[in-house]
């Protein structure tokens, strides 16, 4: 690991954290991704070989225990991982308050979208039964368009149709409704001006804005222009 060659505490916390792609691996383990699939899954970009490095670098920095699982392995953050949680979070808050996303093609993606959707969403508010949501993100590409929440005692993302009837579809566009869940754009002003169509029977129409919201953490972040 390259060192700054200083005593500091900031540059030998550096040497860790600024390390590429290091703080989306800590973001995806404190969201609870525990398997090395759910980790890439979050960060599509990066390579098996170099994720696999960084897990490594982390367990040897103390923050990340591996535990063997037959022919798997899970992680999970130690306590001095946790302890990194204010300073991941604290990097989404000021960057979404300063440097702020303009949502260019090269910045969305569906399925991190849905995946992060899934994990931060909560089951309940929405129905007391099953509930399957089908989301067609027209713009999309080719086999990415469609996904399925099923929202039950807890909420699983499908990438195949999961055999079940559909209660509520979501049309979009991808840039609408990765701007709603990162609160640009409430979902009744996206339907409003046609931009999402919700489907489906009245009640859950009218529930699923209020149930889906935002990303609970960084939705509620004013811009710093827009702060009085």
């Amino acid at each position: 690991m390259p060192s700054y060659g200083q005593f500091c505490p900031v540059s030998k916390t550096a040497e860790l954290l600024c390390e590429r792609w290091m703080p989306l691996v800590l973001r995806e383990l404190m969201c609870g991704s525990t398997r090395f699939g759910e980790i890439q899954r979050g960060i599509p970009p990066i390579s098996p070989a170099l994720l696999a490095k960084r897990l490594k670098q982390l367990q040897a920095a103390g923050v990340v225990t591996r535990t063997a699982d037959g022919p798997r392995a899970t992680y999970e953050l130690t306590e001095a991982g946790w302890e990194l949680y204010p300073l991941i979070e604290a990097m989404g808050v000021w960057g979404q308050r300063w440097v702020r996303s303009t949502y260019g093609p090269d910045e969305l993606d569906p399925t991190v979208l849905m995946w992060d959707m899934h994990r931060m969403l909560r089951p309940e508010g929405l129905a007391d039964a099953r509930t399957v949501i089908e989301f067609w993100i027209r713009d999309a590409p080719p086999r990415r368009t469609t996904y399925w929440l099923v929202v039950d005692d807890g909420i699983d993302l499908c990438l195949v149709d999961p055999g079940r009837d559909v209660d509520v579809r979501v049309e979009t566009d991808l840039k609408s409704l990765t701007q709603v869940w990162m609160g640009d754009l409430t979902m009744a002003n996206a339907c409003e001006s046609g931009r999402i169509h919700l489907l489906g029977p009245p009640d859950l129409v009218r529930r699923l804005p209020e149930w889906l919201g935002h990303h609970p953490v960084l939705g509620g972040i004013p811009a710093a222009s827009t702060e009085s």
